[in-house]
């Protein structure tokens, strides 16, 4: 499948799903898809008054909790390629949040200036980007010099017994509900398989390192079922 292909088909996943992800993502986390965001809020070294970029924003669940941490002299964009993810984010912020809008973007052709934000934030969307090199080095050419980088991504449990039930659990019961929900099992049979085939976070860190950045901190959280990435674009 070439990467065009790869990425018709990860939009049809994620416009199928947009309906009832915010619940599905919940639930399957048990809630802890919000800890993992607020705790990459907080360990994001970014400040009120500044200007951030989420990329892969979805339905807008960490650019709502920016917002509210750079308060209303700083800015939060958020881009999404996917029009009925944005949609959903749009819903929900009504006339509230005035430093927050949604802008339908690529990650790979992000349609700003170089040199804009402070910060950049990705939740969860690195790994469905087919090109992650050319992803990062569009978020470093966005940033300012000494701009913040902060990823957060799920990732493969650290711990082998762990890892047993883990895999029981997202490739047979996630599918098995989704399929419930949705009506398709496609999305949750989508979603292991791309958090295995992503690159391991010693990889990753490599990757963001050569992609103009620097400082880089791998934080493991929840046996290692989601990593925290965050780093500073050099000079």
């Amino acid at each position: 499948m070439s990467l065009e292909q790869r990425d018709l088909f990860i939009k049809h996943i994620f416009t199928t799903v947009a309906p009832y992800v915010d619940f599905l993502s919940s639930s399957f986390s048990f809630g802890f898809d919000h800890f993992w965001r607020r705790e990459a809020v907080v360990r994001s070294g970014i400040l009120e008054g500044e200007r951030v970029l989420d990329v892969c924003s979805g339905t807008g669940e960490l650019a709502f909790l920016l917002s509210r941490h750079v308060g209303p002299q700083g800015s939060v964009t958020g881009a999404d390629f996917c029009e009925e993810m944005l949609d959903r984010a749009r819903r929900k912020k009504g006339e509230n949040h005035a430093n927050l809008s949604f802008v339908l973007s690529d990650a790979k052709r992000l349609p700003f200036r170089d040199n804009l934000f402070d910060a950049v934030t990705v939740a969860f969307g690195m790994r469905n980007i087919p090109d992650t090199a050319l992803a990062l080095q569009e978020i470093d050419r966005v940033l300012k010099p000494g701009g913040k980088f902060v990823c957060l991504e799920l990732t493969r449990p650290q711990y082998s017994w762990f890892r047993y039930l883990y895999e029981w659990y997202v490739f047979k019961v996630m599918p098995l509900i989704g399929k419930l929900v949705v009506k398709t099992a496609a999305p949750y049979l989508y979603l292991p398989r791309s958090i295995n085939s992503f690159y391991p976070p010693d990889e990753f860190k490599n990757m963001i390192h050569q992609c103009g950045f620097e400082n880089i901190r791998v934080g493991s959280m929840t046996f290692g079922i989601a990593t925290l990435y965050t780093a500073v674009k050099r000079g």
